[in-house]
């Protein structure tokens, strides 16, 4: 298993996010509780809260280079 850095696991979860509003946004059937439970799952991700926390900390944020991998 590959350690992401915290910027990586960041943007992992917000691409997941942004899939899970879009699947929302679509005409069709809608379930806020369920959409809201699912971006619950990505957001309060352990990792992800503490790579927040940490890039929050933080003076700057230096640009990285991402790999393309999902």
């Amino acid at each position: 298993m590959s350690q992401q850095t915290d910027i990586g696991v960041l943007v992992t979860a917000l691409g997941e996010s942004r899939e899970i509003l879009g699947r929302y946004i679509e005409p069709g059937d809608r379930d806020a509780v369920d959409t809201v439970n699912h971006l619950l799952e990505i957001l309060d991700d352990v990792n992800v809260v503490a790579a927040l926390d940490r890039a929050g900390r933080r003076r700057a944020l230096r640009m990285v280079e991402l790999d393309n991998r999902p």
